[in-house]
């Protein structure tokens, strides 16, 4: 080869090395800039909006997010805050939002509370229907009490034993054809220590009833309707004989 060709192509590469050189420092500058910039005190947080939360307060989100006003919007993780609020077992999903005016949205979606389990010592915990422990309380809610679970070492976060779930499958199939025929609320009391023999207690009607397991719902709640219309029916007659 010879030295004018040479000469050539080394002057080729150096004008592409100068040239990558060029656009591989303004990418970092532009980086740098728009970096500066976003985390400059424009960009800083004026207020924390949370919305979708009706159990959990919306002093008690913003806390455990450990998101604060008049921090950088852009230096918080979006992921570790949304974790740190999800250790409330009430709350089941979080999004949350920057939003270019100053402010932070947490959007909430909360779990709710549907039944009861009877633990010792006076003291309900109450579960939803996927089998989450929300809370651990002395008070009673208005909400059906499940009876002869197995789970042990209850606590709040914690979710029933697969074989506590598959039973409140059950139940909630059960429940659900109660609230449809109207009567739901007359159930205080579900006991799932046979799943063969699910047993339902109402107690305003004094009744105890033997459900079995989940096939044919319709065909049982029928039957039992019959039964307490005509327990109704007994009570009005008892009742104006005394008249």
């Amino acid at each position: 080869m010879s030295p004018k060709k040479k000469n050539k192509r080394i002057s080729i590469k150096q004008k592409r090395r100068r040239k990558i050189l060029k656009w591989t420092s303004l990418i970092i500058l532009g980086i740098t800039a728009i970096t500066l910039f976003l985390l400059s005190s424009v960009f800083n947080i004026k207020k924390i909006d949370v919305v979708g939360n009706t159990k959990v307060t919306s002093e008690e989100i913003i806390s455990s997010s450990e998101i604060k006003t008049g921090e950088n919007m852009f230096k918080f993780l979006k992921l570790k805050a949304r974790d740190n609020i999800k250790k409330n077992p009430y709350i089941e999903e979080v999004k949350i939002k920057r939003k270019l005016n100053g402010t932070i949205e947490i959007n909430i979606s909360e779990r709710v509370a549907t039944y009861m389990l009877a633990l010792e010592e006076s003291q309900f915990a109450y579960i939803n229907n996927q089998g989450y422990v929300l809370e651990i309380s002395t008070d009673t809610i208005e909400k059906p009490i499940i009876l002869g679970y197995k789970t042990e070492n209850i606590e709040e976060g914690i979710r029933l034993n697969l074989e506590d779930l598959k039973k409140l499958n059950h139940v909630i199939k059960i429940m659900k054809a109660a609230e449809e025929k109207g009567i739901l609320e007359k159930v205080t009391s579900i006991n799932i220590e046979n799943n063969q023999d699910i047993i339902l207690t109402m107690d305003d009607e004094g009744k105890v009833i033997h459900f079995g397991d989940e096939k044919n719902i319709n065909d049982k709640f029928v039957k039992l309707i019959a039964v307490l219309e005509d327990t109704i029916r007994t009570k009005r007659r008892n009742i104006l004989k005394k008249y």
